[in-house]
């Protein structure tokens, strides 16, 4: 069985949603696990909130739905050893049957949560740890 405290200990975790939710709660439990802890969210001021509530963690702000924002976001945080997206819930606006589904906000969901979640993976993949990192 894998210890998580001595897999995640001295690692630097990214969590794209993390400012709230099951982001939030993934970056208290990889930081208690000794992993440095980078949030990022498109709202400043949860990502300030989060900070506050979580001392020793570090939060950039991004917009999944622009390219250039996510491409930015990678550039500042360099290299990483894991990525969680945990980002766009849908909030109140969750349909209960099919027949309340409102389209629109199921397309804006649909563009941060696949075409958004793929460009972090095409621009973080430039910065994930190299495995040789780790080799003695």
């Amino acid at each position: 069985m894998i210890n998580l405290a001595t897999s995640l200990d001295g690692k630097r975790v990214v969590v794209i949603g993390g400012a709230s939710g099951i982001g939030f709660a993934v970056a208290g439990l990889v930081h208690e696990l000794g992993a440095q802890v980078v949030i990022a969210s498109r709202n400043s001021a949860r990502v300030d909130a989060a900070i506050e509530h979580l001392p020793g963690i570090t939060g950039k702000t991004v917009d999944l739905r622009d390219e250039a924002s996510i491409s930015d976001l990678f550039e500042k945080v360099g290299e990483f050893d894991h990525l969680v997206i945990t980002a766009n819930d849908w909030g109140s606006s969750a349909p209960v049957a099919t027949t309340d589904i409102d389209l629109a906000a199921a397309h804006d969901s649909f563009e941060v949560r696949f075409w958004g979640a793929l460009a972090a993976v095409k621009h973080g993949s430039r910065f994930i740890a190299s495995p040789d990192r780790y080799s003695a």
